[in-house]
């Protein structure tokens, strides 16, 4: 009973949103010292309660964007790349807002942006024994093309972090494309956009796995004794 409470706040989606916040504590620290690797005094009193806030603020964020009917997809859009940036200048702390921190969180918020695309290409298009490849093709020729431009952006800022995570992700959404339809293709580009951010902040900041280790196995044990799904996962396989 005590789970089923806690799993209402919907969870999962707090790696992203904790990744985001993290994105913006590095790209502060980065303007400082841009050799910083595997720090744990990066964490403290502040990024906790950032955590904390950002996790009910998300569930309100979510709510109230599912409620709103017959929402223009241009102003969903607008929405989700300015949720982005308020996780993001969360993370930094606003009171350390400046034109040079809001160039380097450029490419993290355009990532994040990037997720929210990846994930709004449904996977019930497989369901069909011939999908069409024009059904997501769109979404993730723009994935790729914004992909490429968060990672250069890093390169421009000296970023190694995030240009990196761009570039390690870039191949997912390329395969997808090129290769033959294919479920497998998506579910990785699903897995890894929000996995492959989080890893490489983890190098710098490693207490963020003692956060998230923790919410993916008791997320794992939750759904799987209770719904008999094996989720989170990094299983690519055919849905029943």
């Amino acid at each position: 009973m005590l789970l089923d409470n806690f799993f209402k706040l919907k969870p999962l989606r707090w790696f992203a949103v904790w990744a985001m916040i993290v994105s913006g504590c590095n790209a502060a620290i980065h303007l400082e010292s841009r050799w910083m690797y595997w720090s744990w005094d990066s964490f403290s009193l502040y990024l906790f309660f950032a955590f904390v806030l950002s996790s009910f603020i998300d569930f309100i964020f979510i709510t109230k964007l599912s409620n709103r009917n017959g929402k223009s997809f241009y102003i969903e859009q607008l929405i989700i790349i300015l949720y982005g940036f308020f996780l993001f200048s969360l993370g930094s702390n606003p009171l350390n807002l400046s034109l040079n921190l809001l160039l380097v969180g450029f490419p993290y918020i355009l990532f994040f942006y990037i997720g929210h695309l990846t994930w709004k290409i449904p996977l019930k298009i497989f369901r069909s024994s011939k999908p069409n490849k024009k059904d997501f093709a769109p979404l993730l020729l723009i994935t790729i093309i914004f992909t490429f431009i968060a990672s250069m952006a890093g390169y421009l800022n000296d970023d190694p972090m995030i240009s990196t995570i761009a570039a390690v992700y870039l191949p997912f959404p390329l395969v997808a494309i090129v290769f033959p339809p294919g479920i497998r293709h998506l579910q990785r580009c699903r897995m890894y956009v929000i996995f492959i951010p989080l890893m490489f902040l983890s190098m710098r900041h490693p207490w963020l796995i003692l956060i998230t280790g923790p919410l993916f196995l008791l997320s794992r044990y939750y759904f799987y004794f209770t719904h008999g799904n094996v989720i989170p996962t990094f299983k690519v396989d055919q849905p029943d």
